[in-house]
C-alpha cells in the first residue's frame, strides 16, 4: 500500500504540473462553468490539489474552489481523458472555442484600408468641426467645392457621425461578447483594446479578419490532427 501511496503521490504531482504549466486556461474554464465565475475572477487559476473524487483551484486572491468529478476516477491515470471531458463540455456551454485569437491584424485588403481611412476622416472632420470657421483655409478654399458648400459640408458630417458612432458602438459591444469572448481575449488586455479600437473605427472590417484568422488557425489544427 505504501508504494500505492507513492505512486498516487507522484501521479498527482505531474497532473497538478502538467495543468498549471499546459492547460491554465482550462482551469479558467472549470471555473467558469462548474463554480460559477466570471471571466476576470477565474483569471490566474492554478491548480493546488487533486483527487480521484475532486479537484482544487485556487484564484489569485487566494480563494479555492472545490469542483467534484462525477463519477469520481477509478485512478489517477483516466485524469487526462477525464480532463478532456471537462474541458470539453464548459467550453460548449459556455461557447468558448479551442481556437484562440492571439494578434491583432490590422486592415490590410483594399476595401479594408478605404473604409478605415473613410472613418477615420469622419471622426476626425466632427472633432475639428468647430475650427471650420469663416477666414480658415479650409473653410473659404475647400469647403465651397462641396456639395451644398459649407453649409452642406457642416450638415453631412452631423448627419453621419451620430448614426455612425451609434452603429460602430454597437459592433464593438457585439465583437466583445460574440468573438474575443469565445476565442480567449481577455477583456481589458492590451489586445481587447486594439481590436475594440479598431471596430469602433471601422466596424465590419474588423470582424471579417477575426473570422479569416480563425478559419485559417482552425485548418491548422485540423491538418496537425491527421
Amino acid at each position: 500500500m505504501a508504494e500505492q501511496a507513492s505512486k498516487d503521490a507522484a501521479a498527482k504531482q505531474r497532473i497538478i504540473k502538467h495543468m498549471n504549466n499546459d492547460h491554465a486556461d482550462s482551469l479558467s474554464i472549470y471555473l467558469q462553468h462548474y463554480s460559477k465565475l466570471s471571466a476576470s475572477s477565474a483569471r490566474g487559476a492554478t491548480m493546488t490539489d487533486i483527487s480521484l473524487s475532486a479537484m482544487t483551484i485556487q484564484i489569485t486572491d487566494g480563494t479555492t474552489h472545490t469542483i467534484p468529478l462525477k463519477p469520481p476516477m477509478s485512478s489517477f491515470a483516466d485524469a487526462r481523458i477525464r480532463s478532456v471531458e471537462m474541458d470539453r463540455e464548459a467550453r460548449s456551454a459556455l461557447d468558448v472555442s479551442h481556437i484562440k485569437l492571439t494578434t491583432y491584424l490590422p486592415p490590410r485588403k483594399p476595401e479594408h484600408v478605404i473604409v478605415f481611412a473613410l472613418c477615420s476622416i469622419a471622426y476626425i472632420n466632427f472633432a475639428t468641426k468647430h475650427l471650420m470657421v469663416p477666414g480658415t483655409l479650409f473653410y473659404d478654399k475647400v469647403l465651397p467645392w462641396w456639395p451644398g458648400g459649407q453649409e452642406g459640408y457642416l450638415k453631412t458630417v452631423g448627419r453621419v457621425f451620430w448614426p455612425m458612432m451609434a452603429i460602430h458602438f454597437t459592433e464593438a459591444f457585439l465583437l466583445d461578447r460574440l468573438r474575443l469572448r469565445k476565442y480567449g481575449v481577455q477583456r481589458g488586455s492590451s489586445l481587447w483594446w486594439k481590436w475594440i479600437v479598431s471596430v469602433f473605427i471601422e466596424g465590419w472590417g474588423s470582424w471579417k479578419r477575426i473570422d479569416a484568422e480563425v478559419e485559417r488557425k482552425t485548418k491548422e489544427a485540423e491538418k496537425a490532427q491527421h
